[in-house]
């Protein structure tokens, strides 16, 4: 059911290693929570909830000081957004955003941790 996480987070060239905390597959409900080290120290926290009638998520980036970078997930607190109920947090910020799969997440921070590593080499 989470092959398609497991094997993104295995080719991954930002995945310094990860821990799968639960990994729960039942007849209709499967749970995964994975808890994510980066190679630039910062954290990258799964969660992919699976049930009949559709699925909950949380993408949570965090540096290693442990401040939000940035959070992805679908819980419907935020209505008036206008992709309600998927949406992003930026820190305080909360904006639009569809949904968004492991890959593209990985892919995000990717261009983030080049971007951020660029500004710390200039001279």
């Amino acid at each position: 059911m989470f092959g398609r996480i497991i094997e993104s987070l295995e080719n991954s060239p930002i995945v310094k290693d990860y821990e799968i905390h639960q990994l729960i597959e039942e007849h209709s409900t499967s749970f995964l929570r994975v808890e994510v080290n980066l190679i630039d120290g910062s954290h990258l926290f799964i969660k992919e909830l699976l049930f009949p009638d559709g699925s909950k998520y949380s993408y949570h980036w965090q540096s290693d000081d442990r401040r939000l970078l940035v959070r992805w997930d679908n819980d419907p607190h935020h209505p008036e957004i206008a992709t309600h109920p998927d949406h992003k947090h930026i820190g305080e910020e909360v904006v639009s955003s569809n949904r968004i799969s492991v890959e593209e997440v990985l892919s995000t921070i990717a261009a983030q941790i080049k971007v951020r590593s660029n500004e710390n080499t200039k001279i």
